[in-house]
């Protein structure tokens, strides 16, 4: 029988960072009013900068 450990947190995490990346890349490709593609390109480059934070600290 297999062992089970805690589940892995931080490969939650960055999942959960990659599914927010991935839904704002879909509103991106879908947007069509300027200043809210502004926005979605903010929202971006954070979550961009939070999972590169994430990564260099593990």
């Amino acid at each position: 029988m297999p062992r089970t450990g805690p589940p892995d947190l931080a490969a939650q995490a960055s999942l959960g960072v990659d599914q927010e990346i991935a839904t704002l890349l879909s509103a991106i490709e879908q947007e069509k009013v300027p200043d809210r593609l502004t926005q979605l390109a903010i929202e971006l480059q954070n979550a961009l900068i939070q999972k590169r934070r994430h990564e260099t600290t593990n």
